[in-house]
């Protein structure tokens, strides 16, 4: 079956009363970056600072933290968004500062990663920072990524005093001929009176050229206070002419109803298709924006299919991750994008 909607195209679910939630064949992987610090006696204070935070492969970037009363040497580390790390040689502190210049491989993976200063065996300072590839040297215009769409839901926990946010944008590439790598986009929640109240950073690997891309995603908040809006920041960390790309596509997808919340939506679910190359597809990163009937965006959240799926095949996806703040009278339609990874034929 090769199913007629995109994964760059809004979806419409199935009329309610069809089957059960496909919950058996696919599972959803969520991943966190973790950084393995040496042991501490105490527990770390806040980051002192990285500059630049958005660094090309192979560009020099520069830590600075505080050492305390310690005169002992001290070593910075920078974990990658790969798992690679990387480790400074030591350096003596001045006046209570300890500062390196780390310069980033040429072959260090793109997205975020982690940074520690340890002096004497104590972490003294963390951060983070995000790696862009190269800068294209075919085109010196840069696309431009902009957020065409934005909506949100927020629903007050249960329990306590938090609550838990989930958006949806819908960001496009303006550029006819190429297209934008490494695109980092930070999204903070602001209340009436412009006081954040929470802040997710996401790197999206491609927006092509002259297509939409959704992003959806949710936040746990420390707080009930309504947000009134979202304040978004989009930059490209590199570029390259346009290509050919291929993408699976996607059939059957229906919005779930939540098995504690019934009011509220639960997970996406539905097949994910590869019947557009000759090539396995390995596994693919599903992102999701939920719209309402007008076609605005009311939240959003991910998925993941890690089967491989041979030529002319499909799978099972569950997408659970971030629905649950989003109203299901709200919910008409989705859109889908994805991140494929391709292997050779099984």
């Amino acid at each position: 079956m090769r199913p007629t909607d995109r994964g760059r195209t809004g979806i419409s679910p199935r009329p309610k009363g069809g089957p059960l939630p496909l919950r058996t064949a696919a599972s959803l992987v969520a991943t966190a970056l973790a950084l393995t610090a040496a042991t501490a006696s105490a527990a770390p204070t806040a980051a002192q600072g990285i500059s630049p935070s958005l660094v090309h492969q192979g560009q020099k970037t520069t830590l600075t933290a505080k050492s305390g009363t310690s005169t002992a040497s001290c070593t910075a580390a920078l974990q990658f968004s790969d798992g690679k790390a990387l480790k400074t040689a030591a350096r003596r502190p001045r006046n209570g500062r300890v500062t390196f210049v780390v310069t980033i491989p040429t072959s260090a993976a793109v997205g975020q990663g982690r940074w520690s200063v340890s002096c004497k065996s104590v972490i003294t300072a963390i951060g983070s920072f995000v790696v862009v590839a190269t800068k294209s040297t075919t085109s010196d215009v840069a696309p431009k990524v902009v957020v065409t769409k934005q909506g949100f839901s927020q629903k007050p926990d249960p329990y306590g005093t938090g609550s838990h946010l989930s958006f949806g944008l819908i960001l496009h590439n303006d550029s006819a001929t190429e297209d934008a790598d490494n695109v980092y986009v930070i999204v903070n929640m602001v209340t009436a009176s412009g006081v954040l109240i929470g802040s997710v950073s996401k790197t999206i690997p491609l927006v092509q050229s002259g297509v939409d891309y959704a992003y959806g995603d949710s936040f746990g908040l420390r707080t009930q206070e309504p947000a009134a809006s979202l304040e978004i920041t989009v930059r490209v960390g590199a570029h390259e002419p346009k290509k050919t790309r291929t993408m699976p596509d996607f059939a059957n997808v229906r919005i779930v109803p939540g098995q504690f919340s019934p009011g509220f939506v639960g997970e996406i679910d539905g097949e994910i298709v590869n019947d557009n190359s000759p090539k396995t597809l390995m596994s693919a990163g599903i992102s999701v924006v939920v719209l309402d009937a007008s076609g605005v965006p009311v939240g959003g959240g991910s998925g993941y299919s890690g089967a491989a799926l041979p030529p002319n095949t499909r799978f099972v996806f569950l997408a659970q991750q971030g629905f649950d703040s989003i109203p299901l009278t709200k919910a008409v339609t989705v859109m889908i994008s994805t991140t494929p990874t391709y292997g050779p034929a099984l």
